[in-house]
């Protein structure tokens, strides 16, 4: 059976699967999934944990940004209106619902090109007063007008701030930072991306004094994903009280595109000799660094590049890779992703945007000796999307366990099979690869 490799112009159906529990599956029983389509995310949101004013329990602070290109508008009056509702569940690592808000918020703009453009958002944000423990984040936003949903999740350990002397909280990129009086105001920059802080930001965060240390050493350090050490800020910082809330300036570094670590260190002053002892509190997040023309799933533009093997030719891809420089290789990726804009009149190529999705999710779920996106089941959920329907043999007697992936608009199904009995699903039929050539 060969495989057509015309790659349609029109937007891919989206291709999110959602999983159905199915409990333990008997000797020979056969699991059925059938795969429910979301939007690829259209928004940002950052979490941080925080000590809570209420007893034993800890704070957590849920910031969403929704661009207003992923809002829908209608027009009103001398007006722009739009709405969407976002819903967020707490869960346990078990998938029990701890707590679930729902909250609504209107956005009216006067000038019609806000309703297009990335560079204006909506910012809603929630706290959450919780014990301390492991919990699954899911938010989903609803656009009002469209009626399109997506949703992201994401991990995240609530510390128990009143177990130890001295912690720290969790740590928030800063867009922005203004002044009133005694009060700050500020606004995070809740896509984690810095690309656009080309006067460096601020970083803030909470430090807990249990231990009635008068002042403590802050260490700040910026590393590659390599570990190279590229930045380091060392600065005092008196601590009066139990909640001592910090700034720190992160000057511009001309980081290129990437994924780094922020590490905070505190070390107390011993007070009868002055000097300083071991690290009694840390806290650490990663941010990123990438242009707004890219997805927010493209972090490494050499390694974007090879992940369009399977749509780009082998002369378009050399064409990219012979560049002379990484300005230069970003063009030509650019340029290549132009040609294939389902709809050049908007400021998103929403097929780049979906292919990359496909390429983060092939990551997150199929990653086993290789990376996801590299796998037989990667290849053919990049290349096709979410299967209709999936039917599973984990034990069937006399087998090895094998799973059927079925596209029926297209009439196509794959078999793989996992051969080792260690989750490595190798593609079994069809026997050809996507250019049709014998595997």
């Amino acid at each position: 059976m060969q495989i057509s490799m015309r790659f349609p112009r029109r937007l891919l159906a989206a291709v999110l699967i959602a999983t159905v529990g199915a409990g333990s599956v008997a000797v020979g029983q056969v699991e059925m999934q059938r795969a429910v389509e979301k939007e690829p995310p259209t928004f940002f949101f950052d979490a941080m944990c925080y000590s809570s004013d209420k007893g034993d329990k800890s704070r957590i602070d849920v910031y969403v940004q929704i661009p207003h290109q992923a809002i829908k508008f209608a027009k009103e009056g001398d007006q722009f209106f739009g709405r969407y509702d976002v819903t967020l569940n707490v869960l346990t690592p078990t998938e029990q619902l701890v707590l679930e808000q729902n909250w609504s918020k209107d956005v009216r703009v006067d000038n019609f090109l806000r309703t297009t453009s990335n560079r204006f958002y909506s910012l809603t944000q929630r706290s959450i007063d919780i014990d301390p423990g492991q919990y699954h984040l899911l938010i989903q936003v609803r656009d009002f007008e469209s009626q399109k949903t997506s949703e992201i999740r994401r991990s995240l350990i609530v510390t128990d701030f009143n177990k130890e002397p001295f912690s720290m909280s969790d740590i928030m990129l800063v867009n922005r930072i203004s002044t009133d009086g005694e009060s700050k105001s500020i606004v995070p920059i809740v896509s984690g991306n810095v690309a656009q802080q080309t006067d460096g930001f601020f970083t803030f965060f909470e430090v807990y004094n249990k231990a009635k240390a008068d002042s403590i050493e802050l260490t700040v350090k910026v590393r590659s994903m390599k570990n190279e050490n590229l930045f380091e800020h060392i600065q005092m910082e008196a601590t009066p009280g139990y909640k001592n809330q910090v700034f720190v300036k992160i000057d511009t570094l001309n980081l290129s595109m990437g994924t780094y670590v922020l590490t905070v260190d505190a070390r107390q002053m011993h007070a009868a000799e002055g000097d300083t002892v071991d690290v009694v509190a840390q806290t650490s997040r990663t941010f990123s660094v990438r242009t707004d023309d890219l997805p927010a799933a493209v972090l490494d533009l050499t390694k974007a590049v090879d992940q369009l093997l399977y749509i780009a030719r082998d002369n378009e891809l050399r064409y990219i890779r012979d560049a002379e420089n990484e300005e230069e290789r970003r063009r030509r990726f650019l340029e290549f992703w132009s040609k294939r804009d389902p709809d050049p009149q908007t400021p998103r190529n929403e097929l780049m945007e979906e292919y990359y999705q496909r390429v983060e999710h092939a990551n997150k779920n199929f990653t086993h000796y290789l990376e996801g996106w590299r796998t037989d089941m990667g290849m053919v959920y990049i290349r096709f999307g979410a299967p209709e329907n999936v039917e599973r043999h984990p034990f069937d007697q006399n087998a090895k366990p094998y799973e059927v992936w079925y596209y029926y608009q297209s009439n196509r199904q794959f078999i793989f099979v996992d051969e080792t009995g260690f989750g490595d699903y190798r593609l079994r039929y069809p026997t050809t690869d996507l250019w049709g050539r014998i595997r």
